[in-house]
């Protein structure tokens, strides 16, 4: 399965607004657990966050059962930077690579902690990110504390 991100929209068939329970009978066979306003599938490796049950943000690690890609990169099949430099290019502004958390205020794209322990794919030998993700416009006031 491929699941291309899709800024402002979705990643994959997951749209930001589609309700909770759309999400629950289109991935029926891969739930996980729900959390409050969260639900896993996928082992847990897909994260969907909910406000007033509608998608707010949706973050995805790597799993065998699917690929991520934006813009033609596979997000966990490569280094980190380049994923960085290639979300970064589509900005309005620059932006200073940081490992550790980031979040692209036009796209509203989130990349969280890059480390080789991600690199499943290459054998732990690539910085990779544990987790891509992206956001509706009021998950970007919440996360700056708006």
């Amino acid at each position: 399965m491929e699941f291309l991100i899709k800024p402002h929209d979705g990643i994959g068939p997951i749209k930001l607004g589609m309700s909770r329970e759309q999400v629950k009978e289109l991935f029926a066979g891969f739930f996980t657990l729900s959390d409050g306003a969260s639900d896993f599938y996928f082992d847990s490796c897909l994260q969907i966050e909910f406000e007033n049950d509608l998608v707010d943000f949706i973050g995805v690690s790597q799993n065998e059962n699917y690929q991520l890609l934006f813009g033609g990169i596979d997000a966990f099949d490569v280094e980190g930077i380049t994923l960085f430099n290639a979300i970064s290019a589509n900005e309005s502004k620059s932006h200073s690579f940081n490992e550790s958390e980031y979040i692209f205020p036009d796209q509203i794209v989130t990349l969280w902690e890059m480390d080789e322990q991600y690199d499943y794919l290459g054998n732990h030998k690539r910085k990779v990110w544990a987790q891509v993700g992206i956001g509706s416009k009021s998950y970007l006031k919440v996360v700056n504390g708006l």
